[in-house]
């Protein structure tokens, strides 16, 4: 076997556990599994997927499954950026960016991770750029994200704040703290916030599902003062609004 031949077929093998190791995304996968699918023998598999990591296409986590890693997610995100959502979904936030005058993003979840593809600003004079377009941020901090972990089991929760409690320290310090955003974000069918992000900043937000099965949420951001609890109800009430408007109907809750 030539040169050519043997790159190519090491590309393919490499290529073909990445995509394997995408669908059993964010739970992970053991190694043995993984070269038993691939049809490789393990230490051709481990070679391979050292590679991945190494570029940090793949990461292990505690438990010694393998997992997508950041760079995986931010290819993933990139494609995104130009993606039909963020064509859509632009007519409603700036809609809701002139009624309410405030900041609107719209994140997806990818894997672990909230991803923020778009952003409104509206009118009024202080902004709350608490998320830049393009960046990441683990599911449960932000509004965005505290709606999109609601959609997870709460063994699914318990799980990823044990794969990230750097993240999430010390802004969540424990489960339970996280259990108890989660169960209230349930319990109102949308995300109320208060200085978990950035200090003086609170934030409302509610997920919505694409027809592709794609969990994704728009947030409203502003100053403190401007958020009292008669003022965040209204505008869950405006998104769900404008939501509905686009034939994307919220979710509001999970099991």
């Amino acid at each position: 076997m030539n040169n050519t031949i043997r790159g190519t077929q090491t590309v393919a093998r490499a290529l073909g556990l990445l995509r394997l190791i995408s669908l059993a995304h964010p739970q992970g996968i053991r190694m043995a599994e993984l070269a038993s699918l691939a049809q490789l023998d393990r230490a051709t598999a481990y070679r391979l997927v050292s590679s991945l990591i190494q570029f940090g296409l793949v990461e292990r986590d505690e438990t010694r499954n393998y997992r997508l890693g950041v760079e995986a997610m931010q290819l993933g995100l990139a494609s995104m950026r130009s993606a039909p959502i963020v064509d859509r979904i632009k007519p409603v936030m700036k809609r809701l960016a002139r009624r309410t005058e405030d900041t609107i993003f719209l994140v997806v979840r990818n894997g672990d991770y909230g991803h923020c593809l778009h952003c409104e600003e509206g009118s009024y004079p202080v902004k709350a750029l608490v998320l830049r377009v393009g960046g990441m941020r683990v599911l449960g901090i932000g509004s965005a994200g505290s709606t999109l972990l609601a959609a997870q089991t709460n063994d699914e929760i318990e799980a990823l704040y044990k794969r990230h409690l750097d993240e999430f320290h010390p802004r969540i310090p424990s489960s339970d703290a996280l259990k108890r955003l989660v169960t209230d974000t349930r319990r109102r069918g949308y995300a109320d916030t208060a200085d978990l992000v950035t200090e003086g900043v609170s934030g409302v937000g509610m997920r919505f599902e694409l027809p592709t099965g794609t969990q994704a949420a728009v947030s409203v951001a502003a100053i403190r003062s401007r958020m009292p609890p008669e003022r965040k109800a209204w505008i869950a009430d405006l998104i769900a609004e404008e939501l509905q408007q686009d034939e994307l109907a919220p979710s509001f809750h999970t099991s």
